[in-house]
């Protein structure tokens, strides 16, 4: 067992792409990471917006009661490349709640969350994503010990930030990390 599996559960936290890292599919990402153990990994795109894609266009089905709120006007975001065809809202929740248990977000496949935003009962943030990233057991912890991906602790916030294109900016910024110096490559002295 590597030292990051022992001593890291990266649920909660955000994975930021490296520059070079090689991968076109997750270049300048965020993912904010759903869950991880021994077992593999998952985590979800939050900064790959679609090019205009909304929740109406993508659900034909929406319940009468999401279909006449703003939320048919929900802006859709690419997840990852894992089950690309598959939607998956992540939302916000507070501290004291039962789906709290690795970080103040959620996640759901379930309409019954649009139903109950589209009542005033929903969360107050949620976003809309096709498709996963995906990790088998051991695999994620590879990619970071090949210094593709460096990790930090993931802000509610910015999890559902409007300028999504921004984040991978701000959050680098936020590590004071200046882009024009960071590498990929790893070295020993």
């Amino acid at each position: 067992m590597s030292e990051i599996e022992k001593n890291n559960n990266l649920a909660g936290q955000f994975l930021i792409a490296m520059p070079g890292m090689g991968d076109p599919r997750f270049e300048r990402g965020i993912i904010y990471m759903f869950s991880h153990d021994r077992e593999g990994a998952m985590g979800f795109l939050v900064n790959r917006a679609t090019d205009g894609l909304t929740l109406g266009e993508i659900a034909s089905n929406l319940p009468a009661s999401v279909a006449a709120t703003g939320l048919r006007n929900l802006p859709v975001f690419i997840g990852g490349p894992v089950q690309p065809e598959s939607g998956f809202v992540l939302y916000s929740v507070t501290p004291d709640s039962k789906e709290a248990k690795d970080g103040p977000v959620a996640v759901t496949q379930a309409l019954d969350i649009l139903v109950h935003a589209a009542e005033g009962k929903g969360p107050q943030h949620m976003r809309l994503v096709l498709g996963y990233a995906g990790w088998g057991p051991g695999q994620l912890e590879n990619e970071i010990q090949e210094n593709a991906w460096l990790t930090c602790e993931a802000d509610m916030s910015e999890v559902f930030d409007a300028d999504a294109e921004g984040l991978y900016k701000k959050i680098i910024n936020k590590l004071g990390i200046d882009l024009a110096k960071l590498s990929n490559l790893g070295g020993e002295a």
